[in-house]
């Protein structure tokens, strides 16, 4: 087995028979990014996803005047791709680049759609882990509904400590739907509030 802290965080979710995650092992593929690599881009076929073994990611969508939007922050443990896309069938709208050197598990969705055909624990994993990313959307949508900005920071430092140091203030601004400038007052008046 050459990955048994990612199968004993799968095999957490659902259960997971050794011999079925030997053959997921078997048509996965490791892959090394730089900083600010792309793993996704606007346009790619979303034919792929992959678990994150060691760094950071960020998806962005670009709008047409060119204003990023953060969707998503990714790390250790955590799957990166276009699925709302890969259901569809269309194309990569959203970049999704390395914040530091990175390490990923990629899969080919043919070869996950083979595996989830001969077992169903990878049927019940997918429904799994759609879950868990219908749960955090949702999250976040109230969030936008009801927090403050400055509710919303606090809010995801304490969702995402891991985060710390990793991840350039400009994104976390934009992942909070305002400006550097807005994130910088929000931050000097909590100093300010702390001394």
């Amino acid at each position: 087995m050459r990955f048994p802290k990612l199968f004993e965080r799968l095999a957490a979710l659902v259960p997971l028979p050794p011999e079925e995650w030997a053959k997921a092992e078997a048509v996965a593929r490791e892959q090394s990014l730089a900083k600010r690599e792309h793993f996704m881009r606007p346009g790619d076929a979303a034919d792929r996803f992959a678990v994150v073994l060691q760094g950071v990611f960020r998806g962005v969508r670009v709008s047409p005047s060119g204003v990023e939007s953060i969707k998503a922050f990714r790390a250790e443990g955590e799957l990166i791709g276009a699925y709302a896309e890969m259901l569809q069938r269309l194309p990569s709208m959203t970049s999704i680049e390395a914040l530091e050197p990175s390490h990923v598990l990629v899969f080919q969705t043919q070869d996950f759609q083979q595996l989830e055909r001969g077992h169903v624990c990878w049927e019940r994993l997918a429904r799994r882990v759609a879950e868990q990313h219908f749960v955090l959307k949702e999250r976040r949508e109230q969030d936008f509904l009801e927090l403050s900005a400055e509710e919303r920071l606090v809010k995801f430092w304490e969702e995402h400590p891991h985060l710390k140091g990793r991840i350039p203030q400009r994104d976390v601004a934009a992942y909070l739907g305002i400006t550097e400038v807005a994130l910088s007052r929000i931050m000097s008046r909590r100093r300010k509030r702390a001394e």
